[in-house]
């Protein structure tokens, strides 16, 4: 259980009206506010797979859990929570591949401190200039 000082996100799973699929919203909650971080809608979300099974395993769930049937939100903790918000906002707007897949790479690299860091440093008023630096220090481009 995160204390109260600690960031909280909810994972919402959001299913494709076949239901074959799913995109998904990470909402942070710090506090007493709750602000959505991230929306990937499910065209976009097969690049971000792996990173959401490793942040809903992370915060205790089995990844089988990860389906377009659920309908409860994953509650995760600071930790994962914080590496894919920053996976995210981080990789989404990249159109080269490879690229994308460094700075996917280097975000799991980061030890949790430099995650939390980098976090608070692309997300807020400003956060445009923060999010170029860790994608040029990522991506070696």
């Amino acid at each position: 259980m995160p204390s109260l000082r600690e960031r909280r996100f909810e994972l919402q799973l959001q299913p494709t009206k076949s239901g074959d699929d799913w995109g998904f919203r990470l909402i942070e909650a710090f506090e007493s506010t709750a602000e959505a971080v991230a929306k990937v809608d499910a065209a976009r979300a097969p690049q971000f797979r792996r990173a959401v099974l490793d942040a809903v395993e992370a915060s205790g769930y089995p990844t089988a859990a990860v389906s377009p049937r659920r309908c409860r939100p994953f509650n995760l903790t600071q930790g994962p929570g914080v590496r894919l918000a920053l996976t995210v906002s981080a990789s989404l707007p990249v159109a080269r591949p490879l690229r994308r897949r460094a700075i996917v790479d280097g975000v799991e690299a980061l030890s949790p401190e430099e995650a939390l860091y980098w976090y608070a440093r692309t997300s807020g008023p400003g956060s445009g200039r923060a999010l170029r630096a860790l994608r040029l220090l990522l991506a070696d481009d």
